[in-house]
């Protein structure tokens, strides 16, 4: 599949979507010959069919989930996944969607509530609902390790309790490669009453569609690192979204493609002065202005965007970005564009909110005499194989931590791609990469571990279960890239 770098420059835009469609001109020359035979002096050439200009899409976030309880600290949605007819690129795809549309409903909470998801499968397949990057009780992970899916026509309710905050997603974990490929994910997201409330907040989701298919080609991960694919924002080609002068708007981005890598680069010399606020497991412990945020398969960021009337307008393009760990070669693509509302205030850019940062530093690595657990990377494209420790899903030994003591996980990549480590039930500490430490304090609960790179991870397993333990490239899923760590 095709993995992006995605660039914020401000200014004009002489861009021009990519498109398959082509539109009929019109012949406007007057009639070959007189009524006497005689050709006309005003006879021209019919024109050639010239492509046209695709209307562009507005962007905006995913609806919303309907919360059925009144009460102030539940909420309760319904959720049915089934099969669901869509255009992607002037093409219709027989997909599958949560509530007809994908993205699927954004599921909006705030830290404390409860949570109820009344899940129908209106599939002809099994499948289940992972909620990722949640700390949820086990049995409501959505795994299938020790317990069965949804089978088709069955129904199954999750419920549980958060006390976390943050941008986080949902998914089928069964045959999750082909379904979420099919279009099954959504946005979660949990509100803190202590951050502060942006004027407006845009929640953007990113998919390679065509995944699944071209990773079944031979080769492995043929058609994977190029931007041969289709990328779209919220299931639209390049769509426009309009920003009013004078507000603060949170962006929540969200990679779900199957391989890809999101690589967000911006010029933070201009407006709306784009800043990392967040990432995966909620705020940063302080204000990130970096030339570059890479988002790999599964991660989440959110930014800050400032608008004032000067805004000259945003464009995000897409570059390839490899598997390997860094750019490929290709043509840039843009992904979504921001330009100024007409007839806007005028009103001066607001200034910074107060998000309520920690400020903690990164917890020092006790070095390597401290290790509890080690999984080792390895696998061939070639082949299609995966392992961690030498080992294929589901023919793995199970590691153990016990519950609630500080533990230290040792990643050893030693193969040639990058691997994206995700942790079901558990967010962890990067302690260091390569023997260096990071420069902020970082929580998440996925880690992209690039080639031959050696990451150890604080984890503190507050969460009793069987969590699983896996690469979120989901080719190295399938090809056995996923393990077990036990936690009692």
């Amino acid at each position: 599949m095709a993995a992006a770098v995605l660039v914020f420059a401000c200014g004009g835009d002489d861009a021009t979507p990519s498109t398959d469609e082509v539109g009929e001109a019109a012949e406007t020359g007057a009639d070959a010959e007189t009524e006497t035979g005689t050709e006309s002096e005003t006879d021209t050439e019919p024109e050639p069919d010239l492509p046209t200009e695709p209307e562009r899409g507005s962007l905006f976030s995913p609806a919303e989930a309907v919360d059925l309880d009144p009460a102030p600290d539940v909420v309760h949605v319904e959720l049915t996944a089934a099969p669901h007819s869509f255009e992607i690129a002037g093409e219709m795809v027989d997909g599958w969607a949560y509530n007809g549309q994908v993205p699927g409903p954004t599921i909006r909470m705030r830290r404390g509530d409860a949570l109820v998801v009344d899940f129908h499968n209106d599939l002809e397949d099994p499948t289940t609902v992972h909620w990722h990057g949640l700390h949820v009780p086990f049995e409501m992970d959505g795994v299938t390790w020790q317990g069965a899916p949804v089978e088709p026509g069955g129904d199954f309710v999750y419920t549980f309790t958060l006390d976390q905050a943050g941008t986080y997603w949902y998914h089928p974990h069964v045959d999750t490669e082909r379904q979420a490929d099919l279009g099954l994910y959504g946005v979660l997201i949990v509100e803190d009453p202590d951050e502060p409330v942006a004027d407006r907040e845009l929640v953007v989701v990113f998919d390679s569609w065509g995944e699944h298919d071209a990773d079944s080609e031979a080769g492995g991960h043929h058609g994977l690192d190029g931007a041969d694919l289709t990328w779209t924002t919220n299931g639209l080609i390049d769509p426009l979204f309009e920003a009013n002068a004078g507000e603060s708007i949170r962006l929540r981005a969200v990679n779900v493609a199957n391989a890809g890598y999101v690589d967000l680069t911006w010029t933070t010399g201009g407006e709306p002065g784009v800043r990392q606020i967040a990432s995966d497991q909620g705020l940063l412990p302080e204000l990130v202005e970096a030339p570059s945020v890479v988002l790999a398969p599964s991660d989440r960021a959110d930014f800050e965007w400032l608008v004032g009337p000067d805004f000259a307008g945003l464009e995000v393009l897409n570059q390839p970005y490899s598997l390997l760990g860094a750019p490929s070669q290709g043509e840039p693509l843009r992904l979504f564009e921001v330009e100024l509302a007409e007839g806007g205030t005028g009103e001066p850019a607001p200034g910074p909110l107060a998000w309520p940062f920690d400020g903690l530093e990164p917890t020092p690595d006790p070095g390597a005499g401290v290790t509890d657990v080690l999984y080792a990377f390895h696998g061939d494209p070639h082949t299609g194989d995966w392992t961690i420790n030498g080992e294929l899903f589901p023919d793995i030994t199970i590691e153990s931590l016990s519950l609630g003591a500080w533990s230290v996980v040792e990643l050893r990549n030693v193969s040639q791609a990058a691997h994206p480590f995700h942790l079901h039930g558990h967010a962890f500490e990067v302690l260091s990469v390569d023997g260096e430490p990071p420069p902020w304090r970082i929580v998440e609960d996925t880690f992209d571990v690039p080639p031959y790179a050696t990451a150890r991870l604080g984890l503190l397993p507050d969460n009793p279960g069987d969590w699983m333990a896996h690469c979120h490239i989901l080719p190295h899923v399938e090809g056995g890239m996923m393990t077990v760590l036990r936690v009692e």
